[in-house]
């Protein structure tokens, strides 16, 4: 199989690794279809701008959304067969073999694989609603509009949020709008704060969720 592994800071290597296939009862055969890469997080890691907590010493395997095409499926495996799209936090590899208590997410059918691939990096965007005890209604400020941020504000329609999108880049800003969100702004706009009091009603904000770096 081919796995992009990273030797340093810009010495990205897409390197031939063996790959035993023969399963056991509970493994599953992945072959990936698509990818996807994070502008910040991937990004920063190749330029080394960037530590990721926890991440190992050089070299490392990069990323952590993958969609992939089940090859083949152990014997005691019922939930999957050779054909399905699943989702996972796999590296970015051509293929792998799942061991059993590796989180594969069967993809349903209509559902676009460049929509997919990011779906367990938005199930974290999610759960900063969750984990903010959040009440429909309230006015959010979604402050990052990297892959993460750009769940949130995608997300918020959905909870029943006011969504003001926050970021340093006029693009972001537009695609932010485009994905759902109610206001956007510069970030270091300097009539920011009169600016997000109009657009509240007075109100003011009552959750912020912090994306950037």
């Amino acid at each position: 199989m081919k796995i992009a592994i990273l030797h340093g800071p810009r010495d990205l290597r897409l390197e031939e690794q063996a790959l035993d296939t023969t399963l056991g009862p509970e493994q599953v055969h992945v072959e990936t279809e698509i990818s996807a890469f994070k502008i910040g997080t991937d990004r920063g890691n190749y330029e080394g701008a960037e530590s990721v907590p926890g991440a190992p010493d050089y070299p490392r395997p990069v990323g952590d959304s993958n969609l992939g095409i089940v090859r083949a499926v152990g014997s005691a495996v019922t939930d999957l067969q050779p054909g399905d799209r699943v989702v996972s936090r796999a590296w970015h590899q051509s293929e792998f073999v799942a061991d059993p208590g590796f989180n594969l997410v069967k993809v349903p059918e209509g559902v676009d694989a460049e929509d997919a691939v990011w779906a367990h990096l938005y199930t974290l965007s999610a759960h900063c609603y969750r984990k903010a005890l959040f009440t429909p209604g309230e006015n959010v400020a979604v402050v990052g509009l990297g892959v993460l941020g750009l769940g949130a504000v995608a997300l918020g329609p959905y909870f029943g949020a006011r969504v003001i999108g926050l970021g340093n880049d006029p693009g972001r800003l537009d695609m932010a709008k485009r994905m759902g969100a109610d206001e956007v702004f510069l970030s270091d706009d300097v009539d920011l704060m009169e600016k997000l009091d109009m657009c509240t009603g007075g109100a003011g904000v009552d959750l912020v969720i912090l994306t950037a770096n």
